[in-house]
Parts: C-alpha cells; sequence; structure tokens
C-alpha cells in the first residue's frame, strides 16, 4: 500500500533555501552566480560543501583524471550556451525513483590453512514517490533486500537469527577488497532500475536519481536521470568552467554522453554565499534515441520545474541538490531498513552460531 504523509510537503514555500540578509538596510545582496562568477578578475573563493560529510562531497571532478571527456555539444551549432527556458509546470504523472544501501558489517572468512577472503553484510532499498494529479504525493514500490556477500567465490549460508533478521548468501569472483561493497551497489541499482521499468510500463514520467546507464528500458521510455556529484569533467575546459554561471532554472547546452545519452547541466537551487561555485548544480539526462529535439524540450521543461522540489538547508544536509521527494524516499527506505546497531548484533550472533556449528562437524 503506498505511504502517504503530510511530511513530504514537496511544494511549500518553507521548501525554499535558506538565504542571510545583509546587515545594511534595504541592501539586497547579489544572486549566487554573480557573486563568484564574475568576467573580471576573480579572486581565489572557499566554500563549504553543503553536503554533509557522512555523505561525501557533492563534487569531486579531476581535470586531470583518466576518464575525463569532452562530450560534443549537439545545440547550438556545437557552441556552448546558457539558456533560460520558459516557465513549465510540472507533469500530471511524476514519479521519483532511489535507492539506498547500507554496509551492516565487514565480514572475514578463513581457511583451515590460513587463506583470508573479504566479504561483508549488507541491507539495500528501493522505491518511488508517486505525484500524480489528484491527491498527495506517496511512496510506493518499495523493494528491501539483505545479504551476506564474500568474495573470491565463496558463498558462506548464516541461518535466520531469531530476532527476523535474515539474508542472502552471495558471492563474486573477484578478491579486490571493495568487490564485495561493489555488488551490494550493483543490487541497489538493479532494484532501482526494475521499479523504473514498472513505473515506465504504467506511464510515468520517471526522474531517475542517478545515471541512466543502469535503466535497461530507457531507450523507449521517458525518464530523466538526475545526477548531484561531478566526479570527472565532462566538457572541454573553458565551458566547464562556466557551468557555475548559471542561475537557478537555468540550464547549459545539450551534449553527448556514452551509452547513448544526452545531457546537460542545471542549476536546482542556491546554496548560499558561503557554498562553492559548483552547489546547486545537477546534470540532467535523457534518452539520446528520443532525439536531440525531443531531447532539449524535455531538459528545457525540467530546468524550470526541478528547482520546485529542491530542498532546504534545515531539512536537508545536501540541500538545495537533493530534491525534497529523494529525501523523504530516502528517510522512509532507511526506516524500513532496521537500527544499524540491532544488525550488527544479529549478524555477531548468527556468525557465532555458525563457527559453533562448524567445530561440531
Amino acid at each position: 500500500m503506498p505511504v502517504r504523509g503530510r511530511s513530504l510537503m514537496l511544494m511549500a514555500d518553507h521548501e525554499r533555501t535558506l538565504h542571510l540578509p545583509s546587515d545594511r538596510p534595504g541592501h539586497r545582496d547579489p544572486p549566487y552566480h554573480s557573486l563568484h562568477m564574475n568576467d573580471g578578475a576573480r579572486r581565489p573563493f572557499i566554500g563549504v560543501e553543503p553536503f554533509d560529510v557522512s555523505h561525501g562531497a557533492g563534487f569531486r571532478a579531476d581535470e586531470e583524471e583518466e576518464h575525463t571527456v569532452d562530450c560534443r555539444i549537439v545545440e547550438d551549432g556545437g557552441s556552448f550556451r546558457i539558456h533560460q527556458p520558459a516557465d513549465a509546470g510540472p507533469p500530471k504523472h511524476l514519479c521519483f525513483v532511489d535507492g539506498v544501501r547500507r554496509t551492516e558489517a565487514h565480514l572475514t572468512r578463513t581457511s583451515p590453512v590460513g587463506e583470508t577472503i573479504t566479504g561483508l553484510a549488507g541491507a539495500w532499498g528501493a522505491g518511488a514517490v508517486l505525484i500524480g494529479p489528484n491527491g498527495p504525493a506517496s511512496i510506493d514500490k518499495v523493494d528491501i533486500g539483505r545479504a551476506v556477500i564474500f568474495s573470491g567465490g565463496q558463498q558462506v549460508w548464516l541461518r535466520p537469527h531469531p530476532g527476523g533478521w535474515r539474508w542472502m548468501c552471495l558471492s563474486v569472483d573477484s578478491e579486490e577488497p571493495n568487490a564485495a561493497s561493489q555488488h551490494l551497489q550493483r543490487l541497489m541499482r538493479d532494484t532501482e532500475a526494475a521499479i523504473a521499468d514498472r513505473l515506465f510500463a504504467e506511464g510515468w514520467l520517471v526522474v531517475f536519481d542517478g545515471p541512466l546507464h543502469s535503466i535497461r528500458r530507457s531507450r523507449a521510455t521517458h525518464v530523466v536521470g538526475y545526477v548531484k556529484t561531478h566526479h570527472r569533467r565532462t566538457l572541454a575546459v573553458e565551458h566547464w568552467q562556466a557551468v557555475p554561471r548559471l542561475a537557478v532554472g537555468e540550464r547549459t547546452s545539450l551534449f553527448a554522453m556514452k551509452d547513448e545519452r544526452y545531457a546537460c547541466y542545471i542549476r536546482v537551487g542556491d546554496p548560499g554565499p558561503w557554498a562553492g561555485p559548483w552547489a546547486g548544480i545537477a546534470r540532467l539526462e535523457v534518452p539520446a534515441s528520443s532525439g536531440s529535439s525531443q531531447a532539449i524540450a524535455t531538459v528545457d521543461r525540467a530546468a524550470r520545474w526541478l528547482p520546485v522540489f529542491a530542498s532546504a538547508p534545515h531539512r536537508d544536509a545536501r540541500a538545495p541538490v537533493n530534491l525534497a521527494p529523494v529525501a523523504r524516499l530516502e528517510q522512509h527506505l532507511h526506516h524500513l531498513l532496521g537500527d544499524s546497531r540491532l544488525a550488527l548484533r544479529a549478524v555477531r550472533e548468527v556468525v557465532m552460531q555458525h563457527n559453533r556449528d562448524e567445530e561440531a562437524v
């Protein structure tokens, strides 16, 4: 059953980002982008990331990183421009799909000859926030999983815990230290994609929190990928440096990425005068199979209605780039995963029982 609640309050005025007024009477502070990205000489600027430290950093791009690419601009005759799309309201059938994951215990398995492999006990969940033409927003299509994952192709079966905790037993062939963690990430992404596929078939426009390469059916469906962290430079240096000039509701020219995706950058909200220039910027992705004209129309509309859902810093440590529906969904999913301390205790108890059973054989 859908989970309904007034707590979403997706379009309320108080979801707007906070603004610190000037001390001078009658003075209006300039827009965020003009504070940092004027056309004259620029001074070094120290910015405070709006992401809470537990979430990592929103901007991590390295211009010398080996995977950095200069994507081809497919709009405006190949020139880079900043667009100011006309106002547009959100679609009548809109949904946001996202997932969470959690490593609950790091594990090792040591053979009788002393060889040790690593693994983990972890959990993941995904779901959607549905926003229809009638009635309040609702959380639906929720799917939760829990697994023990070992590297090196080894599977370890743990019996269910009396408190209701139970785990799938999985393995990955790789023996790399982060192999199990990467597989946990893949389980979450696959669950998100399966939920998105179901919603595509039901006629919803899906905002997928993450890049579109996880979506299997994106070639034939209405979907917008929403990427809020920037791990690498995707444009020529002079274009990349111009992206922070975006004002709220504006977008860059469309460019082509691999895996048959078109993309652009937008600013969804003003993170405050203390933030770095890339704070509040997200990358939108749409399937290239829809054609450039349809892709341009999609990102034009999205650039105007997505800022309506931007979160506020007093509600979300990743404001404004973490959208309010997504933040509410993540909170609900974490609640369904249960208390992490109880999960760790359950893992310890079943591992102790597993070892006792092995010794008794």
